[in-house]
C-alpha cells in the first residue's frame, strides 16, 4: 500500500511538471500568445523535461539510485540556470523584467521555484524509499502512470515543433532576445548569433581587474589631449604622518583647517601643515557592507566625513570625543573612541556599473558627493556620478570637451583613457587628477564639460588631490606630496 502511494505521488509530480511549466509554456504562452524561449529559457525547459523523463523511468523500473542521482544532477543544473537567468533581471525596477509575467513574477523566476520544488520532492521520495522498493523487474504501469507518459510525449512533441520553428535545426541555436513565435515559415528567424565568441571566465562579467595606478602610463605627452599647457610643481615633500598603509586620497576642510588622508583602511585627520595627526581610526572594511579598500574621501557638512571604497561602497563618520569605544569595537580595528559611524552603505549607479572609482569629492553648493570611474579590462568610460543629500544617485554623465576650451583629441582617442584618482570641487568646478598621463582636468559640473587641462610633469602615481586656498595639494602612492597653483578660471 505504501509503495503504491509513492508511485502515485511520483506520477502526479511527473504530470504536474509536464503540464504546468513545460506544457503551459509551449501550448499557451507559445502557440496561443506567441512567446518564444530564449537560449537560457530552452536550457531551463529542457532540464524540466529531463527531470520528468527520469520520473517516468522510476515509474517503470523502480527507484534505482542511478535514476534518482541523475534527476538530482539535472535539477541542480536547472537551479543554476534559474539563478543565472533570474540574476540578469532581478535588480531591475519594479515590474520590469523579460518576457511574460505570471502572478507578478516573470517566467525565469518561476523556473527557479519549480526546480527548487523538484529537488525538495525528490528528497521526500528518497526519505520514503526503502530497500525493498528497489525492484529487479520492470513494473506494470497503472492507468495514472500511463497517462503521465502519454502527456509527457504530447508536451515534448509540442516543444519539438516550437523549437524547430523558433530555433531551427543545427547549427542554429536560438536567440538571446527571441522573435515572436509563428507557425508561418516566413516569420521564422534562425540565428547563429549565439555562436559568436565570448570571453570565458568563472566569474563571468565580474572578472574585472582591480584598479592599479602602477599599470597606467604617466608621460603627459602620450595622452589623448595634445599640446597641453604645463603646471609647474611649486614644492615637493613627503608625508611624515604615521599612516597604516599608503595614501589613497586627500581632502581639505577650510572650516576646521584640517586635511583628511585615507589609506586602504585608515582614516586620518591631520592639521593644516600635514605634520600631525589630530585623530584617526582604522575601519573594519569587511564588517557588514564590504568596503574593499578606500579610493576616495571628502568632508561633508557639520564636520562629518565620507570615505568611499573603490567598489563604490562608503562609510560616513563624525568626529566625537565622547563616543562609546566598546560600542565601536564592531566597526573599527583601531582607535575606537574618536569617531562615530553614522552609516555604511553602497552607492547605486547606472552608467558607472561594473567600474571602480578611485576618487570622491563633496560639492557644498548642491550638497552632493561626486565619484569618477576608472577604465578597466572590460569597460572603458569616464563616468561622473552625483549622489544628492540622501546619498542616492541624482545624475550621471560622460563629460565632453567644451568648444571654448581649445582642447583637441589626437586621432580617435577619447577622454575615457584618463585614470582619475583624485578630485576636488569648488565653485561648480571639479579638479580631477589623472594618474594616466599626469594630467589635471578642470570640469565644469554645470556644463558637464572639460573646460581646461594641464600637464603636471614629475608626478609619480598620484592618488589624491585637495584644494587649500589657491593651491592644489597632490599626494602620491609613495607618500610624496606636490603643491601646484590652482589654474585660473
Amino acid at each position: 500500500m505504501r509503495r503504491d502511494v509513492l508511485y502515485t505521488i511520483l506520477a502526479l509530480a511527473v504530470l504536474a511538471l509536464a503540464v504546468i511549466p513545460v506544457g503551459v509554456a509551449v501550448f499557451v504562452l507559445g502557440f496561443v500568445y506567441g512567446d518564444s524561449p530564449c537560449v537560457m529559457c530552452w536550457e531551463q525547459r529542457i532540464g524540466m523535461a529531463l527531470v520528468a523523463l527520469v520520473g517516468l523511468f522510476v515509474l517503470r523500473y523502480g527507484p534505482k539510485p542511478k535514476y534518482l542521482g541523475m534527476a538530482v544532477l539535472v535539477a541542480i543544473w536547472g537551479v543554476f540556470m534559474g539563478i543565472r537567468h533570474t540574476g540578469m533581471h532581478a535588480a531591475r525596477d519594479v515590474g520590469q523584467g523579460f518576457s511574460a509575467e505570471i502572478l507578478g513574477a516573470h517566467t525565469y523566476t518561476w523556473a527557479l521555484f519549480i526546480y527548487w520544488v523538484s529537488v525538495a520532492t525528490m528528497g521526500v521520495l528518497l526519505l520514503m524509499t526503502k530497500k525493498e522498493d528497489i525492484e529487479d523487474q520492470p513494473r506494470t504501469l497503472r492507468p495514472l502512470e500511463w497517462l503521465a507518459g502519454v502527456v509527457f510525449l504530447v508536451v515534448i512533441a509540442g516543444n519539438i515543433v516550437q523549437a524547430f520553428a523558433s530555433t531551427g535545426p543545427p547549427p542554429f541555436m536560438g536567440q538571446s532576445d527571441p522573435v515572436r513565435f509563428s507557425f508561418n515559415p516566413t516569420h521564422w528567424v534562425w540565428s547563429l548569433e549565439e555562436w559568436s565568441r565570448a570571453p570565458i571566465s568563472l566569474r563571468g562579467r565580474w572578472s574585472i581587474d582591480k584598479p592599479d595606478v602602477a599599470a597606467v602610463p604617466s608621460e603627459p605627452g602620450a595622452g589623448p589631449l595634445a599640446d597641453l599647457p604645463v603646471l609647474s610643481v611649486k614644492t615637493q615633500s613627503k608625508l611624515t604622518l604615521p599612516l597604516a598603509g599608503t595614501p589613497t586620497d586627500l581632502a581639505y576642510d577650510p572650516a576646521t583647517s584640517q586635511f583628511l588622508v585615507t589609506t586602504q583602511q585608515g582614516i586620518y585627520l591631520a592639521d593644516e601643515t600635514l605634520g600631525k595627526v589630530n585623530r584617526y581610526t582604522v575601519i573594519d572594511v569587511g564588517f557588514a557592507v564590504d568596503l574593499g579598500q578606500f579610493g576616495g574621501a571628502a568632508f561633508l557638512d557639520k564636520g562629518a566625513l565620507i570615505a568611499v571604497g573603490e567598489n563604490k561602497s562608503y562609510v560616513v563618520l563624525e568626529p566625537n570625543d565622547k563616543t562609546d569605544a566598546d560600542a565601536n569595537f564592531r566597526y573599527f580595528l583601531e582607535s575606537f573612541d574618536k569617531f562615530n559611524e553614522v552609516s555604511r552603505s553602497r552607492f547605486g549607479t547606472v552608467r558607472a556599473r561594473m567600474m571602480y572609482a578611485m576618487s570622491a569629492a563633496y560639492d557644498p553648493a548642491t550638497k552632493s558627493v561626486y565619484t569618477v570611474t576608472v577604465p578597466n579590462n572590460k569597460v572603458k568610460r569616464l563616468v561622473i556620478s552625483r549622489f544628492g543629500p540622501d546619498l542616492t544617485l541624482s545624475e550621471e554623465f560622460l563629460p565632453t570637451i567644451a568648444a571654448e576650451s581649445g582642447l583637441k583629441l589626437t586621432g580617435k582617442r577619447t577622454l575615457d583613457e584618463f585614470y582619475v584618482t583624485g578630485t576636488a570641487i569648488v565653485d561648480g568646478r571639479m579638479y580631477a587628477i589623472s594618474a594616466a598621463y599626469n594630467t589635471l582636468l578642470t570640469i565644469d559640473l554645470h556644463a558637464r564639460a572639460v573646460v581646461a587641462a594641464h600637464a603636471i610633469p614629475g608626478l609619480v602615481r598620484p592618488t589624491g588631490i585637495a584644494l587649500k586656498g589657491e593651491d592644489l595639494y597632490i599626494v602620491g602612492e609613495s607618500g610624496a606630496l606636490w603643491v601646484v597653483a590652482r589654474p585660473p578660471n
